[in-house]
């Protein structure tokens, strides 16, 4: 990736002080990020490096590629990607940087974070030089005259990549462990049941966002802000006041469970019948249908999980105050065969739009609030232990002391 050198002698002295705290600090004493880390250049930088440039990110799910010439388009960072289905049915994750003279072979910026279609080759528009699904160069006018240009030598850069519950990852670091090591706790947690790699992205909104990737992340994890920004839409079925961080948070993930409003509960263990919505992700039992949860794999990987959809967010920063929002909702192929299923789809669209405005606006307005002399690093409710966890992540990633010991997570 192009990025900006730096270290931890960079970082503002607040934020490398509040991140080595927050290794030693527990729940119950926990406090709010300083504003630079949701402002600052520096950090962005070093986050880019740190980070984006090192961690498994997440780019789509396989259900958005289903066929030979399928493909995503994602921006993460300085690095152009297309994730794209060759004809040998392999998924892979290429530059989209022409190996001609650079261009980014799609330039039209709207297309840069949500772009989806077919194509039979993949081809620049400056010169028209046209690359093959597997990033091999097969056509390149006017070049016979070139004494150094070999077509069969010139081929898109390959990223490392893999799968894991369905989810296509990248990595851009080629000594990052195994995406199955670092998703194991969460998959045999609380994914494996949902069998997502076999559910289909049925819906999708793109959002451009005013606001730092982490004010989303924090928003996204803890369930507090239910009772004022949701006190509409899911406070009267997600109480906030239930709901818990799960013990056994660590480097790796979180999760965050959400059980249903009592008199809803109650309903589903008298009757033994879920609640009306979609075909249910058949391998769960009716216990399962009491909660809900949101779960997170550090950095960006976002699921919130309920017993018939699952939403996924793709997160990506563009800035020091700005971010790519992509969010999706996802269902069992089963729940398409419902007579009614076009009506719900359509009923859990406008919901799920409902509960994003939502977020969207008051994530907005924290990131004018921590551009103002008036911010303050405000305590922390037990209900948003989650981002006590984003900031141990973020300690261990952008400012490691060498011999400070880490506080327990499950503390």
């Amino acid at each position: 990736m192009s990025l900006t050198p730096t270290s931890t002698d960079t970082l503002p002295t607040a934020v490398l002080e509040a991140l080595h705290s927050a290794l030693q600090t527990a729940p119950n004493a926990a406090r709010a990020l300083p504003a630079a880390c949701y402002r600052d250049a520096t950090v962005h930088a070093l986050e880019q490096q740190a980070i984006f440039g090192s961690e498994w990110i997440p780019l789509a799910h396989v259900s958005q590629l289903p066929k030979a010439g399928d493909f995503v388009t994602v921006d993460v960072g300085d690095e152009p990607l297309i994730v794209t289905r060759g004809k040998d049915g392999r998924i892979r994750v290429l530059s989209r940087i022409c190996q001609h003279r650079g261009v980014d072979m799609l330039p039209d910026k709207a297309a840069r974070h949500c772009g989806q279609g077919n194509t039979p080759l993949l081809r620049c528009p400056y010169h028209l030089w046209n690359y093959d699904l597997t990033g091999q160069l097969i056509a390149a006018p006017e070049m016979a005259g070139s004494t150094c240009h070999a077509m069969e030598k010139v081929k898109l850069p390959e990223f490392r990549s893999e799968i894991a519950e369905g989810f296509i990852f990248v990595t851009f670091k080629a000594s990052s462990p195994p995406l199955a090591s670092v998703l194991h706790a969460l998959s045999s947690g609380y994914l494996a049941k949902y069998g997502l790699a076999e559910a289909e992205v049925v819906w999708a909104q793109h959002w451009e966002c005013d606001f730092n990737w982490k004010v989303l992340a924090e928003n996204f994890m803890e369930p507090y802000h239910h009772l004022g920004a949701h006190r509409t839409t899911l406070q009267p079925f997600l109480p906030a006041r239930f709901c818990a961080t799960e013990p056994g948070a660590d480097e790796h993930h979180m999760a965050v469970r959400l059980p249903l409003e009592a008199g809803i509960r109650a309903r589903i263990k008298e009757t033994g019948q879920a609640e009306p919505g979609f075909t249910p992700f058949p391998s769960l039992d009716l216990a399962d249908h009491l909660d809900w949860w949101v779960t997170m794999a550090f950095p960006v990987f976002l699921l919130f999980l309920a017993p018939d959809r699952a939403f996924w967010y793709r997160l990506l920063p563009t800035g020091p105050e700005t971010c790519s929002l992509l969010t999706t909702m996802l269902v069992h192929p089963e729940a398409k065969n419902a007579p009614d299923y076009a009506e719900q789809l359509a009923r859990a669209e406008q919901e799920a739009i409902a509960f994003h405005m939502e977020d969207m606006e008051i994530c907005s307005a924290i990131q004018r609030g921590v551009r103002g002399r008036g911010y303050t690093r405000g305590a922390l409710s037990p209900l948003e232990e989650p981002l006590l966890h984003i900031q141990r992540y973020l300690a261990r990633r952008l400012a490691p002391p060498a011999h400070t010991p880490i506080f327990s997570m499950t503390a």
